[in-house]
């Protein structure tokens, strides 16, 4: 189902300023907050659709994405290849088959209940007893920037034994992949436990990630903004050359597709969206004075602008 024009759920126009969202924020978040409305399911996810509406539109540089390119610029790209919701390309669990091996992603779910009897008693749903599993193992991985858009084989020791795991391709931090049957040594009948790795991703330098779309700023002088210039935009795929129009205002965003993160099994991959940060000069040249006086003047005068 698409989502609604951020704007629309709120109530506000286009140009309405941030006092305006935010009164119109809060007036809906009191009206449909759970709190006043127990049980009531509609309004529910009414107060998550204000909020995530307030969340991008409470925030400038989100805002401006938003205008441009709509919810493509803001939170990333629909579909999933591994049938989880929104906002968690992994979903809460599933598999999901990669170059031949199985991977379970494991991120709650399932009754706490169970698992107490499961481990003390060895009873299963319903009360059937069934046979003693092993134990569970946690391990970390860390990755670079790079490896969790692109994937990657990391190599973990699980009691002395080596083991590759195969990282997909669009992972996040925060992440844990289940490996069925990869844990401690089951009893007597029984079945091995589960390992569970837990991806950490080390922060890039000049680039951040929302979802499926990767996040950068470049900066450029007052000049080249008003005159227009080609500048080198670093991406995960490398330098690309960005052109840049003449009369371009500081923090115009400008979209780079197909250069964010895989969110789809056919390869498709989110934006790259680079903000660009005009720099205005502090130390000028006495000549650099005089141009920008004469500049001013002529821009007075009608022959600019």
């Amino acid at each position: 189902m698409a989502k609604k024009d951020y704007y629309e759920v709120l109530g506000v126009s286009r140009t309405a300023s941030d006092d305006e969202i935010k009164k119109a924020y809060r007036k809906l978040a009191v009206k449909y907050h759970p709190d006043k409305n127990p049980g009531d399911k509609e309004a529910e996810a009414r107060f998550k659709e204000i909020n995530e509406a307030h969340d991008v539109l409470s925030d400038k540089q989100k805002r401006a994405r938003y205008d441009q390119f709509g919810h493509a610029g803001v939170g990333g790209a629909s579909g999933n290849p591994f049938g989880g919701g929104a906002g968690n390309p992994f979903g809460q669990s599933g598999a999901f088959n990669f170059n031949g091996q199985t991977f379970n992603f494991d991120f709650g779910g399932g009754s706490p209940f169970d698992d107490i009897l499961g481990s003390i008693f060895g009873f299963g749903a319903g009360g059937a007893r069934r046979p003693r599993r092993g134990a569970d193992y946690q391990t970390n991985v860390t990755l670079t920037f790079e490896e969790a858009i692109f994937g990657t084989t990391k190599k973990v020791t699980v009691d002395g034994k080596d083991l590759k795991v195969k990282i997909p391709a669009g992972i996040d931090d925060g992440m844990s992949i289940r490996l069925s049957g990869k844990g401690g040594p089951a009893p007597e009948g029984g079945e091995k436990g589960d390992l569970y790795v837990r991806v950490r991703v080390k922060p890039h330098k000049h680039l951040t990630r929302e979802g499926a779309i990767i996040l950068s700023e470049q900066r450029i002088s007052m000049v080249d903004a008003a005159l227009g210039c080609e500048i080198e935009v670093e991406t995960v795929d490398g330098s690309i050359t960005m052109k840049v129009p003449a009369g371009t205002q500081s923090g115009t965003p400008f979209k780079l597709s197909g250069h964010g993160v895989p969110f789809r099994a056919d390869g498709d991959r989110g934006p790259h969206i680079v903000t660009v940060i005009v720099e205005t000069p502090k130390n000028l040249s006495r000549k650099q004075k005089e141009l920008l006086e004469e500049f001013k003047k002529t821009k007075k005068r009608g022959f600019w602008g």
